[in-house]
This record gives structure tokens, sequence and C-alpha cells, in this order.
């Protein structure tokens, strides 16, 4: 099965979670025997079709590249620009084409705009997205009709081993020393809504650090909303307890070394920052926004909390006051990763969709048994 993936994000890019759920998943794609290409408009990696400039530019180019490949599917992970090639190929050429969305909409798109998105989406096999509260808020928001939605969480990223060594080395660099305790945010700085959340939570810290004069909150990532975000730390007057490291190379550094994992956001999809947490067994403090609840349940596997400075503080404080709770809800987190949120499950669910599409496809081209359709 030759499958081409077509995406704003790939390797070395700003692409965050969708980067790494797109790595992953083509990694696992390959392994199950699928001849994978991708077409990307930001990152580097000479094994794939790079195409950069704007939207359009992008659009036009990808269907060529998509000539060139002749894929049997067509697995798109962008906006409208993304759709577009993978849509025309397949009115030209035939072929399957699987739509997938990762992030919540911000603000309602144009009535010209959504029909003309909605004509695309109707052409799609299926539709998919990565969690069952992104579906529900992007039909909402957008106004929009899937046809044949199915959920594709994402997978938590491998547990890497972390040395003693690795650990003082990034106390040192970053001033953090012996502190205690330390918090962990990863990523959340590239979009407002987590930017947003990520201020509650240095809020939340500055009520911890009378009581806890050590605490430090490693906030990781350089995003765009990283300088905002920096400047409100210092306006306040939390600077001395928010480190802000910029891009690491291994994020498995800061999860092994925190004490608790804090991911407040008002929106999201399903974090894989999250799950790579519940895969290392952390303690989890959380929003119940978007699809985080399908990953974390309440007092089970960890704990969700509205966005609010106060309940977020007295949520860490509770846990850090016992440890046994929190390595319950760090243990219990893990096992729920371990028994449902694999990148090889992901990967055998896209299959089935590919194979199902072009099920579809050779019965809607010639009928059943090799009959073609009375026109």
């Amino acid at each position: 099965m030759k499958v081409a993936l077509i995406t704003n994000y790939w390797k070395e890019s700003q692409g965050g979670g969708i980067r790494v759920y797109l790595q992953n998943l083509v990694r696992e794609l390959a392994a199950s025997g699928a001849d994978v290409r991708v077409i990307f408009r930001e990152g580097s990696d000479p094994d794939e079709v790079c195409i950069p400039g704007g939207q359009r530019i992008f659009a036009v180019r990808s269907l060529s590249a998509l000539r060139d490949y002749r894929p049997d599917v067509i697995s798109v992970h962008g906006g409208w620009h993304c759709l577009f090639p993978a849509v025309a190929y397949k009115l030209i050429h035939g072929c399957t084409v699987v739509q997938t969305f990762h992030t919540e909409p911000e603000e309602a798109l144009t009535d010209r705009f959504r029909l003309f998105y909605q004509a695309l989406l109707n052409r799609c096999d299926h539709v998919t997205f990565v969690s069952d509260r992104l579906r529900e808020r992007t039909s909402e928001v957008w106004n929009l009709r899937f046809p044949r939605t199915e959920i594709t969480y994402a997978g938590a990223p491998e547990v890497v081993a972390v040395t003693s060594e690795e650990v003082a080395a990034f106390r040192e660099r970053f001033g953090i020393g012996d502190r205690r305790p330390v918090l962990l945010a990863l990523g959340l700085t590239a979009l407002k809504y987590k930017a947003e959340g990520l201020k509650h939570l240095i809020q939340a810290v500055n009520l911890l650090k009378e009581k806890y004069p050590g605490v430090v909150l490693i906030a990781t990532r350089r995003g765009v909303f990283s300088p905002e975000v920096e400047e409100f730390a210092r306006a306040e007057g939390a600077s001395e307890h928010v480190v802000f490291t910029g891009d690491i190379e291994n994020p498995s550094v800061p999860l092994s070394l925190c004490d608790i994992y804090t991911h407040i956001t008002l929106g999201d999809g399903l974090p894989i920052a999250l799950l790579e947490a519940m895969a290392m067994g952390k303690p989890i403090v959380a929003t119940p926004v978007a699809g985080i609840p399908e990953a974390i349940r309440d007092g089970e596997n960890g704990i969700l909390v509205p966005p609010e400075p106060a309940e977020i503080a007295e949520k860490i404080d509770y846990l850090l006051k016992n440890p046994d709770v929190a390595r319950r809800l760090g243990e219990a987190a893990k096992r729920t990763v371990e028994e449902r949120f694999t990148w090889q499950k992901s990967a055998a669910k896209f299959l089935v969709l590919f194979s199902d599409g072009r099920r579809v496809c050779r019965i809607t081209a010639g009928g059943p048994a090799g009959h073609r359709r009375r026109r």
C-alpha cells in the first residue's frame, strides 16, 4: 500500500505535538509494511518532499508531487491547502482520502469558506480526530458535517532511560540546583489557549511559594507566546520560581526529575506531552478541557482541576502532602497508557480506515464482484 501523508509540519519544524504524532505514525505505518511518502510545508527532511511557501503554492505543487508518487491512500493532516490537492488527485486518478484534525478551532469560518471546506470534506472517505471532544468542538465552532468519523488517539512516546548524570546536568544548566518541589509543563507556549493556561499555572506557583519556598516550575519550548508568558511571569513577581528552558532535545530529562506534571490549558486535542508524562508514571494535574478527560479520570489516574490559580495550587499542595496518593495516581496513569494509548494501536486503526476506503472506492467504481453501476 502506497500512502502519501500531507502536512504542514514535519521534522525540525515548530509543529510540536502534531509533528511528534506524525513522526510516530509514519514509523509505525512503515513497520506494518506501508510505503509512506511525506509531503510537507515546514521542516527539513532530505528523504521526503518539502514544498515551502504560501498555502496556495503548497496546494498546487502538492498535487504535482502526488501525481509523481501515485498513492493508493492520501492521509491529510492540515488545513484546506493540504486537503485540496488530495481531493483533486482523488477526483482525477482515484484513491482513498482520510482527513485528520489535530487542534481546536479558535473562531468560526466565513460562510463562503465553510461551504468550500464542506465540499472538500464530502469527498473524504473518512475524517478522524485525535479526541472525541475535538470532533464535537470542531463541528460546533465551524458548523461542518463530517462523513464517517473515527477517533485516532495519539500514542505515548517511548520512555527513554535517563541517567542521574543527565538530570544533574539539566539542574545545573538551568540553575535549578536542589530546589524542590519541581513542577513541569511541556510545550504550552505555541498556541494562545495553551499560553493562557500556563499563565494560570504561574499564578498558582505564586500562591505555593510561601508554603514551598523552593518550588520551581519548568516550562519548556520556545513558542510564539513565549515572550508574552515570560513577561507575565516577571509582572507577577514569579520569575525566580519559573524556569523557561526553550526547546529541549530530550523531554524525558525534565520529566524524570519533576515531582508533578501539570498540564493547565484552556483548550487542546489530546496532548502527547500529557501521554508522555503518564507513560513515565508521573502524578498529573490537568484541566478538564478538550480530549484530556478521555485519558485522565479524576481521582483515578490523575487530578482534573478548573483553570483557577487557587484551585490549581490546592490540588498541587494536596499531592505534595500525600505522596502515597501521588504514587498511586502515577501508577494508574502508566497502566492507562499501556492499555489504551500506543502508536501500534493508532497505526492499526489508520490501516483499517485506509483499507476500508480502498474497498469503498472499488465498489463505487465498479460495483460488487466487478460489475459496474448503471449510469
